[in-house]
């Protein structure tokens, strides 16, 4: 008897609904999408290597070397209890996994070689068209930014990702963001002091606070959008406080134009995209194969005690040309020149008295060229160059080549077709001022050399 009593208590607790039982598919208010990439290489012998690209440059010149990464977004969506009220309301989250050295799947842990970074870059909620009207509104930590040019990985322009609010009108947007931190070792301006609080020193916060105004006019085919920043740096001397590291107010400002044209072809989805943006002050940020303008480049002026002399110029351009229905062309220019506050033209010590360079500039072209062979079957193919100059030294250069027979199992004749399932070569060549001088990673691993090479099986996703 009790045997029955416990099987029928079982099949009553199976088929009869509870909240906790509820399976996570019927929720029509949750959505999830994610980025990724993984896969295995070798060079030299070398389980783990590194990209073939110059110092300083990030993924400028090529991406197909890249290690594994991993992006998980998530997002919450609630109805207005007014059927009628057309407010589209989100909360998203975003979750980032990545390493700077080795492996990150498979067989690791955190502790292990190249342990696993985690980061949440997204927290924010959002209300677009509030009441129908054309205001939106969001507040949080999010990838604040436009377009990018996703062979290099560089988002070119308008890349504000920190954490802040904004409020939006039609094409015209205001944001405040605050990207904070607290890092005596960083060799940008100091954003911290020391607070002393009872007698006892306290790491306190600098806040940098980032002024955005951008508009967009549409054009034909296209549209403009014009982009001013203001970014404050507070000051550190405070009533209370007594220290060396203790600075002036410091402050920067941001302009700049980018023109986009859709261009009409037989495999849509072409376009022409040209951007000028220059940074003055500590606005004067872009390096290391990003474009942050709050990431201040350069030396400061010891004798002021700011950047105000500080400056950025930055010029972009790239196309996507669907040429038919078997061949597509995706190209890109680029050029950086930027200066520090230090009158020196070559190296100059920060705050601490840690010796940087004062003055760089890079360039780059390149293009990612895909063959259409088979609806499932594409041709990758690239070829960069890229050249960075630091101070007074010779300028580093590579000229890099790449081929990518490519998998597409959902049969798609487009450039942004995903998953991909690749088998990747590269080869670069290095001038004797980048070989000599180990100017790239993958140099810095295996030596002074002329030529880098790279095998490797990839796989790339997303899904949105």
């Amino acid at each position: 008897m009790k045997r029955i009593l416990i099987v029928v208590f079982v099949l009553l607790c199976t088929i009869l609904p509870t909240q906790a039982q509820q399976p996570v598919t019927t929720n029509k208010h949750f959505s999830i999408g994610s980025y990724g990439r993984a896969g295995i290489a070798r060079s030299d012998n070398i389980q783990y290597p590194r990209s073939l690209n110059l110092n300083g440059m990030g993924s400028i010149g090529g991406r197909m070397e890249e290690a594994d990464y991993f992006e998980l977004a998530t997002a919450l969506h609630f109805t207005p209890n007014n059927g009628a009220d057309t407010t589209n309301i989100s909360i998203q989250s975003r979750m980032a996994f990545y390493t700077t050295q080795g492996q990150i799947i498979g067989n690791v842990t955190s502790k292990s070689y190249g342990g696993i970074t985690a980061s949440l870059p997204e927290l924010f909620a959002e209300a677009r068209n509030i009441l129908g009207s054309p205001w939106s509104v969001w507040v949080g930590a999010r990838f604040f930014r436009g377009d990018d040019i996703h062979i290099i990985d560089h988002f070119y322009f308008d890349d504000h990702s920190s954490q802040g609010f904004g409020i939006q009108r039609k094409n015209t947007q205001f944001s405040i963001m605050f990207p904070t931190a607290v890092d005596t070792a960083s060799s940008l301006p100091p954003y911290f002091y020391l607070n002393i609080v009872n007698g006892t020193p306290v790491l306190g916060l600098r806040n940098r606070s980032v002024y955005i105004l951008e508009h967009s006019i549409p054009v034909k085919d296209g549209y403009v959008k014009l982009m001013g920043e203001y970014h404050q740096l507070a000051k550190g001397t405070l009533a209370d406080t007594t220290t060396s590291l203790n600075y002036p107010a410091d402050y920067g400002y941001v302009v700049g134009a980018k023109y986009k044209k859709n261009l009409k072809t037989t495999l849509p989805g072409s376009f022409y995209d040209l951007s000028v943006r220059f940074g003055s002050g500590i606005a004067n940020g872009g390096d290391g194969g990003g474009s942050r303008t709050y990431l201040t480049y350069g030396g400061p002026n010891l004798a002021t005690q700011n950047f105000r002399e500080a400056w950025s110029l930055a010029i972009t351009e790239s196309i996507l040309w669907n040429v038919n229905s078997n061949y597509s062309v995706n190209a890109y220019g680029i050029f950086t020149r930027s200066v520090g506050a230090s009158d020196s033209l070559n190296q100059t010590p920060d705050y601490q008295g840690r010796l940087l360079f004062n003055r760089k500039v890079d360039f780059a072209i390149g293009a990612r060229n895909t063959w259409y062979i088979k609806d499932w079957f594409h041709l990758l193919h690239e070829v960069s160059f890229a050249s960075r100059k630091d101070g007074t030294q010779d300028p580093a250069q590579m000229i890099k080549f790449g081929i990518a027979p490519t998998l597409v199992p959902n049969g798609k004749r487009d450039v942004w077709s995903r998953p991909h399932f690749r088998f990747v070569y590269s080869v670069a060549h290095y001038n004797k001022f980048a070989s000599d001088n180990l100017y790239s990673p993958y140099l810095a691993q295996t030596g002074s050399k002329r030529w880098g090479h790279y095998f490797g099986i990839k796989t790339e996703w997303w899904i949105w």
